[in-house]
């Protein structure tokens, strides 16, 4: 199973104003909805924050995997946006910080008995 993309502010507000959950790492802020339907994956990720295309490129690709992998069986709308401008670009430490967010987010889910899987 793969994932729909959140399209248009519409989509990204709804999300943002009503989210289910919360979490914040260094670099990264995440906002999750469920939404009973199916799982949407939405990224904002600004030149102002990751300089070169290249860097941003690579983090949506990892975002895009690393959330199909987490919650491609769930049914919430997921949006992660950069907060913080990230100078010091390591691709493995970056991976490491959004796994990591995915998972506790998760287990926030599942103490709250919340559960977002089928």
């Amino acid at each position: 199973m793969s994932y729909k993309p959140l399209k248009g502010s519409n989509d990204f507000d709804e999300v943002i104003k009503n989210h289910s959950q919360k979490i914040n790492s260094e670099h990264f802020r995440v906002f999750i909805l469920i939404n009973n339907k199916e799982f949407k994956l939405g990224m904002i990720l600004p030149k102002k924050n990751i300089k070169l295309a290249v860097h941003r490129n690579y983090l949506k690709r990892t975002i895009r995997n690393l959330s199909i992998e987490a919650f491609s069986e769930s049914k919430v709308s997921l949006i992660l946006i950069s907060n913080k401008r990230i100078l010091d670009f390591k691709k493995d430490k970056l991976r490491r910080e959004i796994k990591t967010l995915f998972l506790r987010l998760i287990k926030k889910f599942n103490e709250e008995n919340n559960y977002i899987f089928d």
